[in-house]
């Protein structure tokens, strides 16, 4: 593809995504089909992108934060992850969002890449998380080519032998678990300065892949309540749950009403 039909695809492909604005933040309207669609789309075109999945606590931490509203509305992909983004969305504008889990959209993203035979690099996570969750994935997926760098030592500020080692491997798909806001602002950073096709912030989902954080049952996904599960799961989250509600339902009301 030439520098002009790359450059047309490319403004053709913002333009015709669909977004509601919750809080100052862009948040897009999709699904898991159409975000794939277009991830595979990015890819074959050579067009570096990056996703984040804002949910109402990093919504909320926007506010405050002017970085992580800049990554997040800079994403090529903001994919709403928490039931409260639809609860906002349909209460401001009518319009419902379909909510797309992070680490389920992870989880498509790697069998897509399996299909394929894209290289997938996990960076970040807490202790042995990224190397569990690698061997985990390879288990199920065996044209993946998989690398990881996580623990305690591994930073947004990476060293340059972990740079070395993400640009010799040039990965289709680098997923970032740093914490939030410290993830998506590094993605923003990083995606264009890296030799990656993409970038994804993905919170705890290196935890739940290698095994140690329990998933919720399935009925409280359905019901919107994961993080219930979670807050009885980790009570250490209790402030960050209260960020979400009652404080960002408030926030939203304050919104409709105000326009800021």
């Amino acid at each position: 593809m030439n520098n002009s039909m790359k450059k047309n695809t490319e403004i053709k492909a913002q333009t015709t995504r669909k977004y509601v604005n919750i809080l100052g933040i862009n948040v897009l309207v999709t699904t898991s089909a159409q975000v794939l669609t277009g991830v595979k789309q990015n890819i074959t075109d050579s067009y570096k992108f990056f996703i984040t999945t804002p949910n109402p606590e990093i919504v909320l931490m926007a506010q405050k934060n002017k970085e992580l509203r800049g990554a997040l509305n800079c994403a090529d992909f903001a994919v709403p992850d928490g039931v409260g983004l639809n609860y906002a969305s349909k209460f401001l504008y009518g319009k419902p969002l379909n909510i797309i889990p992070g680490r389920k959209l992870f989880l498509e993203l790697i069998k897509l890449a399996n299909k394929n035979k894209w290289k997938v690099f996990l960076l970040g996570g807490l202790d042995n998380e990224s190397e569990i969750a690698s061997r985990n994935l390879q288990l199920t997926n065996h044209n993946l080519q998989i690398q990881f760098a996580g623990g305690s030592e591994i930073t947004p500020n990476l060293s340059k032998d972990i740079v070395d080692r993400i640009n010799k491997f040039s990965p289709d798909l680098l997923f970032a678990a740093f914490g939030n806001p410290k993830q998506e602002i590094f993605v923003h950073k990083n995606f264009k300065k890296l030799n990656v096709g993409g970038m994804m912030a993905v919170g705890g989902t290196f935890r739940y892949i290698s095994g140690q954080s329990p998933l919720p049952p399935k009925w409280m996904e359905e019901l919107g309540l994961e993080w219930v599960y979670r807050l009885i799961t980790e009570p250490y989250r209790i402030k960050r749950i209260f960020n979400a509600f009652p404080i960002f339902p408030l926030r939203v009301f304050w919104f409709k009403i105000t326009g800021y």
